[in-house]
């Protein structure tokens, strides 16, 4: 962190960044965030989505970027109308320029142009530290909790080896009875043809717009993206679909589910533990999936998983669509990869 007094009198000004910024927005990612993160992968977040893209606010103290907050728009379905709303996802200060109330103007900037759009809410996962700007400054409300739901594949570390061993064996037992030979695992690749099980309307009152579009974007499209598809039935006319990736940081590596769609809540649990079978295959120590989907959770206790902590689900609605915005508990459900 820069050893520089803070800047007690503001000289950026906050503005809609082009994909010019590019270079200065990767340079505060690498000041705030470290290095490492492709420029290429950046362009693609902020500013490729197909859905009416709202680039990032920035804050420009000539060409440094000093400030960012970025959302990424996201089609949805609410009360049962398509309408087009916004994730959180990056909201960040370099340190010279903290203590001027940085991201909360950056971010009603970004919502003006959202309003503007018609676009109808806000939706994210805040941290611990945005979380008072974004429920205090920002008027969001906090809405539900997204639950980590874990399928454990391996016994506890901490358990001694004697223990262990016979235990993992049990566990890989008992989670291999869910193959299912008709199952296909494909990669997720930019010539990927997504093909969607005909899913029945979901109870809540607002969800992501699963399309083929919101697929490619999503998935085939990331730069460097490692993700896979699980099909199960005919791949032309699928009873269940996942879009998983194999994470690798240590240790055993995890199966992250990122989608999870059926015809039925039969073959959704189908599904899932035909893929905790593969996970345990591949030598996987757990499944995980986020969610505050009710009905998939139950679903998720059915396949052996379990609640392991979460984090909030805040929202706002914009302009006239601010009163009927579904703030309320299991209004509005998110799955995996609809969030950041």
């Amino acid at each position: 962190m820069s050893q520089e007094e803070p800047v007690t009198t503001p000289r950026w000004t906050p503005e809609l960044a082009a994909r010019e910024h590019l270079p200065a927005i990767n340079a505060l990612y690498d000041e705030i965030w470290g290095p490492g993160r492709p420029q290429d992968y950046l362009g693609w977040k902020l500013f490729d989505a197909p859905f009416d893209p709202i680039p990032p606010a920035v804050a420009m103290d000539g060409d440094r970027c000093v400030g960012v907050y970025a959302v990424v728009s996201t089609p949805l379905v609410l009360d049962t109308e398509k309408v087009m709303g916004c994730q959180s996802v990056d909201t960040m200060t370099h340190p010279d320029y903290r203590r001027q109330n940085m991201s909360v103007t950056l971010a009603r900037f970004c919502y003006a142009e959202a309003e503007r759009r018609g676009f109808r809410l806000v939706y994210g996962m805040p941290n611990e530290n945005s979380y008072p700007m974004f429920m205090k400054k920002l008027d969001w409300v906090h809405a539900d909790e997204v639950v980590r739901w874990v399928r454990p594949l391996m016994a506890p570390a901490r358990l001694p080896g004697m223990l262990a061993a016979p235990l993992n064996a049990l566990i890989s037992l008992h989670a291999r009875q869910g193959r299912d030979g008709g199952a296909t695992v494909s990669p997720v690749t930019g010539a990927t043809r997504f093909i969607l099980p005909h899913v029945p309307p979901a109870p809540a009152r607002c969800a992501v717009d699963k399309s083929a579009a919101w697929f490619a974007w999503r998935y085939a499209a990331e730069p460097g993206g490692n993700y896979e598809q699980f099909i199960l039935g005919d791949p032309d006319a699928p009873d269940a679909l996942i879009i998983f990736t194999e994470l690798r940081e240590g240790g055993a590596p995890i199966l992250l589910v990122q989608e999870w769609l059926a015809v039925s809540a039969k073959h959704r649990l189908a599904a899932m533990k035909a893929l905790v079978a593969l996970g345990a295959g591949r030598g996987c120590g757990a499944v995980v999936l986020y969610t505050n989907d009710l009905q998939a959770g139950v679903l998720l206790r059915g396949a052996l998983f379990f609640p392991r902590g979460g984090m909030p689900l805040g929202l706002t609605g914009f302009g006239a669509f601010k009163e009927t915005a579904p703030v309320k508990a299991g209004q509005l459900v998110v799955l995996g990869g609809d969030k950041d």
